[in-house]
């Protein structure tokens, strides 16, 4: 049972047709805290004083309460005109407020009185101390070498050749400031600014800082810098910057390799904890070199109205758009922020000061103009978010449209955007050491949409009048055209699924593939009269590297099986094949078929496959797809008798085909539909799976993928909530699946 399909064809009118880790104050430079003793709580005509809290911070304000029984039974309280008072120098007085500021050492009486002069008073002993000692640490972090505390361990990592290896993954407690900045301590005169660390770091590993004290106010600013070791590392010149003066900068890094981290004082002082190779902080309005935008713009948007343009000539050189004498409320400006740097210069704010008084900062990227305009652009955008006139500045960043190959008929395809396939190839198309083998017909060889995206295969099609090409098995998968259609042509049917999981793709031409990256390994299996059991359990041990009736064996394992391809009989010698190539790492997926029955359907139904349902366009259930207890989850087959998105053809899926009615093989790209497309669309997800691990050093077993799928992370949830008989654990999202593969 191949699949229900209807033979439509597009002809080419070309050549062919168709972490809580720390507890560390200053840096471990010593802080100032607080005991407060309440010696007495004395009564006097019936009023009394306590404090709220009896544990009172040196500098901090004590809340006191006052309650008694005054001669004309009124009731005393904070209303009662009550005025604060002490004997120990150092100690602030309120008047009736019930509020007062210990800011010495020492005893102090606080006396409170109403107004009608009776007192009562607290005796108060207000102590300052200072912490000091060695920073401790949870298992799995650490902390920076050379933090404040002048009693803690020291060794200097201010420069790359001083940069303190990490593991990873970890976190790191640490302390930067700018001299003059932050707790007395070791670096208070000198300063801190750079801490520098060097580790290894995977692809799509994210490095993460979070900022103690970001408070505008506090004028604290710490920013992150990451080199890549190479070999030639340029302090002047970061491959990646997050320099916004938020509460944490993050950035994600593209490519595994050996990286320098610097995080650095920008402004102020500030403990922070670096944690590498953990989740990344949801976003916010981070800065970052590595973010498109436009080089010498910013969206603003105003608290008031500019009302003349030499107030708008005060935050940039000039506006782009709009009149800037009448604004309309909320109104946000793109405007030129050329001028804002040099104007920041002759600025006599201390912020602005600064930053661009800086020499560190002022030289980066001074070589590189191009990576020099982006600088100055988020310094600019910088300086405007903290003026106070400002409700937001941000660059006037890039979107781009999701990756869209340049295919002729990719724009048919309707069925790949539905599994958002447009975002998952942004993350990855595949890899050339992933195969998926197709044990199916074999594959028309010469398509011009499968050069370059084949290995070699096999043909296990062991009955020469099965096999339709004169002799029984060898090593050409070669399809020679089975003339299972009524007017005695052929289907073709294994070029149709292996275009759908790897056709060659953004090549100008033709069709798309799903994981057009990785490679398809082209095994026949089925002939004229079907497929034997025999036969494709042969071709499923070879595909995962076992020994075989051919005594071969490929040059990479496949790492998954497609088989579009089935029946309702079971067979031990067809499902032991299936857990054969399982136990060898080999991921097996299979149509569930087109009888619109819960009958079970083999080799889907064998333990330990992966059986796909079909869906049309709506994700509806496809009227001819196969359900029930074994489906594991859904993927697009096309269903009859629609055109929802009104483009001329049938919602069904277009590959790969072609077509020997004349006599001779003819390629070209068909619509087809069934079960047996929707699973090369599975097997095309696993793929980008595999290569998306791949990038980070680790691969997907059958286990891992079970595991991922049960969990709901591959799949959009259609129908009943949960897992059910329809659509399995849904319909595969293929953007979904790429990012669980990495952990995401």
């Amino acid at each position: 049972n191949r699949h229900k399909f209807v033979h439509i064809t597009i002809r080419i009118l070309i050549a062919l047709p168709l972490v809580a880790l720390l507890s560390a104050c200053g840096g471990g430079g010593g802080s100032s805290g607080t005991t407060a003793v309440v010696a007495n709580t004395p009564v006097l005509a019936g009023l009394s004083v306590t404090p709220v809290d009896p544990t009172i911070e040196s500098g901090s304000t004590i809340q006191l309460t006052a309650t008694g029984t005054f001669s004309d039974s009124s009731t005393a309280d904070l209303t009662d005109q009550l005025t604060w008072s002490s004997s120990a120098p150092g100690v602030a007085t309120a008047s009736g407020t019930g509020l007062v500021t210990a800011s010495g050492v020492g005893s102090a009486t606080i006396v409170a009185t109403d107004s009608s002069g009776l007192s009562a008073s607290t005796n108060l002993a207000v102590q300052g101390f200072t912490l000091q000692g060695t920073i401790s640490v949870v298992p799995g972090s650490t902390a920076d070498s050379d933090v404040n505390d002048p009693n803690a361990p020291y060794a200097a990592n201010d420069t790359l050749a001083q940069a303190q290896p990490l593991r990873n993954p970890t976190a790191v407690g640490g302390y930067v400031n700018r001299p003059g900045t932050g707790e007395t301590g070791r670096s208070f005169t000198t300063g801190d600014r750079s801490d520098f660390f060097r580790v290894f770091l995977l692809a799509g590993q994210s490095v993460v800082v979070n900022v103690s004290d970001t408070d505008v106010s506090s004028g604290v600013d710490l920013d992150l810098f990451i080199y890549n070791d190479d070999g030639d590392v340029d302090i002047n010149n970061p491959d990646f910057a997050s320099v916004g003066a938020n509460a944490s900068e993050s950035i994600t890094v593209p490519g595994e390799g050996v990286y320098f981290i610097e995080v650095f004082a920008t402004a102020g002082a500030s403990n922070y904890t670096l944690a590498i190779g953990q989740a990344t902080p949801a976003s916010g309005p981070a800065l970052r070199m590595d973010q498109d935008f436009v080089p010498g713009e910013a969206l603003v948007q105003f608290a008031d109205k500019l009302r003349t343009r030499s107030e708008a000539a005060s935050v940039a050189s000039a506006a782009l758009t709009g009149n800037t004498k009448s604004e309309r409320p909320g109104h946000v400006k793109r405007i030129d922020i050329t001028g804002v740097t040099s104007e920041a210069r002759s600025s006599r704010s201390p912020a602005a000061l600064a930053t661009v008084r800086d020499e560190r900062l002022n030289a980066l990227y001074r070589d590189n103009p191009v990576q020099r305009s982006k600088w100055d652009t988020l310094q600019a955008v910088k300086t405007l978010r903290k003026r106070s006139d400002v409700i937001y500045a941000e660059p006037n960043y890039l979107r781009k449209p999701f990756r869209t190959p340049d295919d002729s008929f990719y724009d048919r395809q309707w069925h790949y955007p539905l599994i958002n396939l447009p975002q998952a190839w942004e993350t990855t198309t595949g890899n050339p050491n992933v195969v998926v083998a197709v044990i199916d017909t074999g594959v028309v060889l010469n398509h011009p949409d499968l050069q370059g995206q084949l290995v070699a295969g096999y043909d296990f099609i062991s009955s020469a009048s099965n096999a339709l090409d004169g002799d029984g098995i060898d090593a050409n998968p070669d399809d020679p055209g089975d003339r299972t259609r009524p007017d005695g042509s052929s289907s073709f049917h294994g070029t149709h699924v292996a275009g759908t999981v790897a056709a060659a793709t953004d090549n100008s031409s033709g069709v798309a593939g799903v994981a057009w990256n990785s490679r398809i390994m082209p095994l026949r299996a089925l002939g004229t009269l079907g497929a034997t059991d025999y036969d494709v359990a042969q071709a499923i041990r070879f595909a995962a590297g076992l020994a075989n009736d051919a005594n071969s064996f490929p040059a990479i394992p496949a790492s998954v099986i497609n088989m579009s391809l089935g029946g309702s009989a079971f067979s031990t010698t067809l499902c032991n094949a299936v857990s054969a190539a399982r136990a060898a790492g080999t991921i097996v997926v299979a149509a569930a078929g087109n009888n619109s029955s819960s009958s079970p359907f083999y080799p889907a139904a064998c333990d330990g496959a992966v059986s796909v349902s079909a869906v049309d366009i709506n994700k509806q259930i496809a009227s001819y797809s196969n359900f029930g207890s074994l489906i594991d989850l859904a993927a697009p087959g096309g269903d009859s008798g629609t055109d929802a998105n009104g483009d001329s053809f049938p919602d069904f899926v277009l590959s790969t085909a072609a077509i020997d009615s004349s006599g001779s093989i003819e390629t070209l790209y068909a619509f087809q539909a069934g079960t047996s497309m929707a699973a090369p669309h599975v097997a095309g997800v696993i793929a980008l799976m595999e290569a998306a691990a791949a990038a980070i050093g680790d691969d997907i077993s059958p286990d891992e993928f079970d595991t991922l799928l049960a969990s709901g992370q591959l799949t959009e949830d259609l129908g009943a909530p949960g897992r059910d008989d329809l659509y399995g654990h849904g319909l595969i999202d293929a953007a979904r699946a790429v990012l669980a593969a990495q952990g995401n």
